[in-house]
């Protein structure tokens, strides 16, 4: 509870003089000032004392955000069964992509843990919901996820086991399920600002496996972001190169054309096989193909049936294996439809170059139509204004918000009587903010040169009280005493009651970082404390008796 004052004597693990060094890595120092430890397992990481008054904090300002507009807060569990994931076909997706970690009970039920919560909010709310009028339903959660992450990195960043603040709506339609986006994106805004992430902005994302519909992340530049977006130089245009417009770079010498195969589910569910020629050094983007086309979910096609499907190996195919085949969607990449002469498959023995467009010895002309479904890349053209290029910067993804549609609830017999009384089913979005992740995010953000900087009411405490001469019993009355007015006041303190030198405890309170730091000097009345504000230096003297009528931490 952050209303009981933590004493620097009795922390664990122990405050050691001198410790931390305020050059180190963000990282290392949460390690060595005891907010997060390290485990055996990779991407595991246990919660230390400080780092637990830190992630509460955070993990409450997320419930107000959602809560003062409306949201209600629930707690489902995060072990789930087989069968609630096999209803949206998730489970042999999930294994398959090897993102889900399973477990089976003794009496051989097979389960979960959860990466997310798309299934468990489903079948909550389709316990309960009857009608129309019972809508809009916007619940909000906080959970530990589990994901089996192939290279999970960067301490607190991506891991496998984490904390995410969720929420999750259900509306009549589509307009209204967007009234709902629109409130979780208000929602994840007002949290990221309250947790201290003042330079968050939004951008157009690929909702990956979540969500088959558009998605938008909330994002804040860093240098330890584990991500990447694209940013024009001239206009500002800023967001996930699978979704933002854009030019192809200028192709290099010998420029390869290659064709993806790909199979696209559209919104009755039936599927077609389509077909994309790229320039090699380029990536296709599913959320582009999905845009161009309307389809509702994009795979790569099974390499197993392409003989079958288009007479050849996949990375043997060319534009014109696509072009003859029937009931073959064939899709052209601006970077493939732009070039003059280009390199194709020669089958299994190299490639085949100087080909163009205009046709070639035993291959016929084509007028491909170009269409833009590369992910955009550093020195992609920029399709907004069409004057800048991209550059590729790192940032991390603290927020993200999905449009889900009915992909969840159709599949799991989520209905509701409309006002005819016809059973309809609802439309979905939903909302994360990763709670450990922006733990981590903030500490490096907001440090300087002195250590960590906690914006208000984020830290693990408000007020870091340097007890001078705590070996005075005396003295240690008089923290005692300021503790407890403190705390009255609703104000959280960390007590150095170490028997150090004041240098040593001023350091150490730069370098844990708390908004204030309150000095308890011999050398001063009784009635008086030293204040200083951590983001500026500026040290004031305050007269105790104000704190009855007024808090004096509330400034910087």
């Amino acid at each position: 509870m952050n209303d009981v004052p933590l004493y620097a004597s009795r922390l664990w693990p122990p405050v050691r003089p001198r410790t931390g060094d305020a050059a180190a890595s963000t990282l290392d120092l949460l390690h060595t000032l005891g907010f997060i430890a390290r485990t055996d397992a990779t991407g595991v990481h246990t919660l230390l004392p400080l780092g637990v008054r830190v992630h509460d904090r955070l993990t409450a300002i997320a419930r107000r955000a959602f809560e003062e507009r409306g949201a209600l807060t629930f707690a489902p569990p995060t072990l789930q069964s087989r069968t609630l994931w096999e209803q949206t076909g998730r489970w042999d997706v999930y294994r398959r992509e090897g993102a889900l970690l399973t477990v089976a009970s003794s009496s051989g039920e097979e389960m979960c843990l959860a990466p997310t919560s798309e299934e468990i909010a489903a079948a909550t709310v389709r316990d309960h919901l009857r009608s129309h009028r019972d809508l809009p339903v916007r619940l909000s959660l906080s959970t530990r996820k589990f994901r089996d992450e192939l290279s999970p990195r960067g301490g607190l960043m991506r891991g496998r086991e984490f904390t995410m603040a969720d929420a999750y709506t259900f509306d009549t339609g589509p307009d209204t399920m967007r009234e709902s986006v629109d409130f979780l994106n208000e929602a994840c805004t007002a949290a990221l600002t309250g947790m201290g992430l003042t330079g968050t902005f939004t951008a157009p994302a690929d909702g990956g496996s979540i969500s088959a519909g558009p998605s938008t992340e909330h994002l804040v530049l860093a240098d330890s972001g584990q991500g990447t977006i694209v940013a024009c130089t001239h206009c500002g245009t800023r967001g996930d190169g699978a979704v933002v417009a854009a030019q192809p770079p200028p192709p290099g010498p010998d420029p390869v054309v290659n064709v993806i195969a790909f199979t696209l589910t559209l919104p009755d569910g039936a599927t077609q096989t389509a077909t994309v020629a790229v320039r090699s050094d380029l990536h296709v983007s599913p959320r582009k193909i999905a845009a161009a086309t309307g389809a509702a979910r994009v795979d790569l096609l099974d390499p197993d049936l392409l003989p079958g499907l288009l007479g050849k190996a996949a990375g043997t195919l060319t534009p014109w294996d696509a072009t003859d085949a029937t009931d073959v969607l064939a899709l052209y990449d601006l970077s493939a439809a732009q070039l003059e002469t280009f390199a194709v498959s020669d089958g299994d023995t190299g490639l085949r170059t100087g080909i163009r467009w205009s046709g070639a010895r035993g291959l016929p002309a084509l007028d491909p139509h170009g269409v833009d479904l590369h992910h955009a890349t550093d020195n992609s053209g920029c399709g907004a204004c069409r004057q800048g290029h991209f550059s590729v910067l790192r940032a991390v993804e603290v927020a993200h918000v999905f449009e889900l549609g009915t992909q969840y609830a159709a599949p799991m017999n989520l209905t509701y009587r409309d006002p005819d009384g016809q059973a309809t089913t609802p439309w979905m979005a939903c909302s994360g903010i990763g709670i450990t992740r922006c733990l981590q995010t903030a500490a490096d953000l907001n440090r300087d040169h002195h250590g960590l900087r906690w914006a208000p009411g984020t830290g693990p405490a408000d007020v870091h009280l340097v007890v001078l001469r705590a070996d005075q019993p005396a003295m240690r009355d008089r923290a005692d005493r300021l503790a407890r007015r403190l705390t009255e006041r609703r104000v959280s303190v960390l007590v150095d009651d170490r028997p150090l030198p004041a240098g040593d405890k001023l350091r150490y309170a730069r370098l844990l970082g708390l908004p204030h730091a309150a000095v308890l000097s011999p050398d001063h009345p009784d009635t008086e404390i030293e204040v200083i504000a951590r983001s500026t230096g500026r040290t004031t003297r305050t007269d105790l008796s104000h704190i009855a009528d007024q808090n004096p931490f509330t400034h910087t």
